[in-house]
């Protein structure tokens, strides 16, 4: 496609070339993509899916060069095909079937701000339901300083800022949390999230042990039973609804985003627990609000945030 090339990542480009988005890519290639949700998906539909999600986010942003980082090389030219036009592809070094790190991140941040640009954003594409007025949202704040995203996990799924790094202490600012898809757990949440689009159902959560997770948010968050039926439990607090959902010992921490409407308090409450970790405490959210991250017994990450 047009403005497509490999080429150009070769030494610095011109300065003053404005913002940048880049989006960090491994090729939706079977046994490539998707790998720890094979089984239950099979490798084709994984590869079906982040197909899918690669095209939505490999877009023209207005105001922002956009540039897609893929691998392995082999599978540059069948990128190609997946780039929106006016997408630059670039060999993305890191590729592999291992999730990008926030390290891969910064190294591919810091070959845009080689080309000239700034300031700049770097985002995965496995977090399939981030909208591009956010990721726009988080180029802005990249002119003041730096920015992170991060997924359930706590890993991040977009960083960036200006050329040179924030004063010393100064925390990132805060992107909104996403999803990223990497496990069959993943993609279930993921799959409940879309399907409560009413918000008439509550989130889902795995835990290894239902009684133990049902103890902790009673204990920490003030949340009481609402059903119970063995397998899954729906439980009511004063800020959220939640339906846990017992995993056994196969269960590995995931995480959620929980909307409630007053977030200062509910963190003072989880942090006179010791769920709160340093540096997950509230803080401003790009976009509007503020959000705070709390770890429960079975070690799942919940991103509170205010409406």
């Amino acid at each position: 496609m047009a403005g497509q090339t490999e080429s150009s990542a070769q030494g610095s480009g011109p300065a003053g070339r404005g913002p940048a988005v880049a989006v960090v890519a491994v090729a939706p290639r079977p046994g490539l993509a998707l790998v720890e949700a094979c089984p239950p998906l099979r490798a084709a539909e994984a590869a079906g899916l982040q197909t899918a999600w690669l095209k939505q986010a490999a877009q023209e942003l207005p105001g922002a060069a956009v540039y897609l980082f893929g691998g392995p090389a082999d599978a540059l030219p069948m990128l190609r095909y997946f780039a929106g036009p006016g997408v630059e592809l670039l060999p993305f070094a890191a590729a592999g079937p291992t999730p990008p790190t926030r390290a891969d991140l910064q190294a591919v941040a810091a070959e845009l701000f080689a080309l000239g640009h700034a300031p700049v954003v770097v985002r995965t594409a496995d977090t399939p339901d981030v909208t591009a007025a956010t990721v726009l949202a988080c180029l802005a704040a990249a002119a003041t300083g730096s920015v992170l995203g991060c997924d359930q996990y706590g890993d991040a799924w977009l960083c960036g800022g200006p050329p040179r790094d924030a004063p010393a202490g100064a925390a990132p600012q805060a992107a909104p949390w996403a999803r990223r898809v990497r496990t069959a757990d993943d993609l279930e949440l993921l799959w409940h999230e879309r399907q409560r689009a009413d918000r008439t159902e509550p989130p889902w959560l795995p835990v290894p042990d239902l009684q133990a997770a049902l103890r902790w948010y009673e204990t920490v968050c003030g949340a009481e039973l609402v059903a119970d039926d063995g397998v899954t439990a729906t439980l009511v607090a004063p800020a959220f609804r939640l339906r846990l959902v017992a995993r056994g010992p196969r269960h590995r921490a995931n995480g959620i985003a929980l909307e409630t409407a007053d977030v200062a308090a509910l963190a003072a409450t989880c942090r006179s627990h010791g769920a709160v970790r340093d540096g997950d405490g509230p803080a401003p959210r790009i976009g509007g609000g503020i959000a705070f991250t709390a770890t429960d017994a079975a070690g799942n990450r919940l991103v509170f945030h205010g409406r």
